[in-house]
């Protein structure tokens, strides 16, 4: 049995009153196969729904709990097509029985499913693309990781196919790690302030204990105008058996963490540092998704000054739906 091109509004008695919304346009065409045995059915229902679009809201007491757009909109295929195969089962002389109730509860389901992880719903029809739902960005950096390189484009390439969908981006940090870390960055930037001209200057963390301690004294007169009172290191029980170097490194080690401890609350970085950091994340990961040039921009929004998770120390961004 065959039904072809049958206008969606008819429905909409029931789907205002279990979506939620009138039907505004659309058109389903379905292929009906049943069997019964000893008043067992099994049916299979294989179902297109075209250019489905949503009117107004009901007040339905009965509409179910799920953003049915979004849902709807997830299931679409680039062509505005929902392609459903929907198999049911049952009693026929069982009097609560009834196959249009049973259809809505395995399409509810599936829309369910896709709206609380769509992430996980387009990387079932493009691989990958799950993995980019979150971006975990190095403390007080904005670079993508690796991982991010590879999933952001396979995410682009699920949404081309999704043109209802439109994603959020926050754009933010963490006000504690993100803020340490860019005063760490500023600090250890004025170290290398210290270093004579045309050398090549290693990374900080690369510097020998002696030449890292003679930097830090330097900013530390220079940020409070006196020479640091640095206390004595105290002497541990694994010391007493280290070389005079050893011990030597060690205290110039603890020195320099002193340092560290009185000078990052004057590196700390503006508001306006941070917001920059978040802004260059968001548009990393922008750049990223329109990079292949086959996303529309107009669907990728950047949202400012969002806060992120701490994630094992890391600055987590999540992606967002709409």
């Amino acid at each position: 049995m065959a039904f072809r091109n049958i206008e969606l509004p008819l429905f909409n008695p029931y789907s205002g009153r279990f979506a939620g919304y009138a039907i505004a346009k659309g058109k389903l065409t379905t292929e009906l196969h049943y069997r019964i045995d000893n008043k067992k059915l099994v049916a299979d229902h294989h179902v297109l729904i075209d250019q489905l679009t949503w009117g107004e809201a009901t007040n339905s007491k009965d509409k179910v709990p799920i953003p049915v757009r979004l849902g709807t909109s997830l299931l679409k295929d680039k062509n505005g097509v929902i392609d459903l195969k929907v198999p049911v089962t049952g009693t026929i002389d069982d009097p609560k029985f009834r196959v249009g109730p049973i259809v809505w509860q395995i399409v509810k389901n599936l829309i369910v499913k896709a709206v609380s992880a769509p992430f996980t719903f387009l990387g079932s029809l493009f691989a990958g693309a799950e993995d980019a739902q979150f971006v975990d960005f190095e403390p007080g950096s904005a670079q993508l990781p690796e991982s991010a390189q590879k999933s952001l484009p396979l995410l682009a390439a699920a949404l081309v196919d999704k043109p209802e969908l439109n994603l959020d981006i926050p754009a933010g940090v963490l006000a504690d790690v993100d803020g340490m870390a860019l005063a760490r960055q500023k600090l250890e930037a004025a170290a290398t302030a210290t270093i004579k001209a045309g050398k090549e200057p290693k990374p900080f963390a690369d510097w020998e204990p002696k030449q890292q301690l003679a930097a830090l004294e330097t900013i530390y007169k220079q940020q409070f105008g006196s020479k640091p009172d640095i206390p004595k290191a105290e002497a541990t029980p694994e010391s007493e058996d280290a070389s005079r170097k050893e011990k030597r490194a060690t205290r110039r080690s603890a020195e320099s963490q002193w340092l560290e401890a009185q000078l990052l609350p004057k590196f700390q970085p503006t508001a306006a540092e941070l917001a920059a950091l978040g802004q260059a994340r968001g548009e990393a990961v922008q750049d990223a998704l329109l990079k292949g040039g086959t996303l529309d921009p107009s669907r990728v929004f950047l949202t400012p000054n969002s806060p992120l998770q701490n994630k094992e120390g890391m600055a987590r961004m999540e992606l967002a739906m709409k």
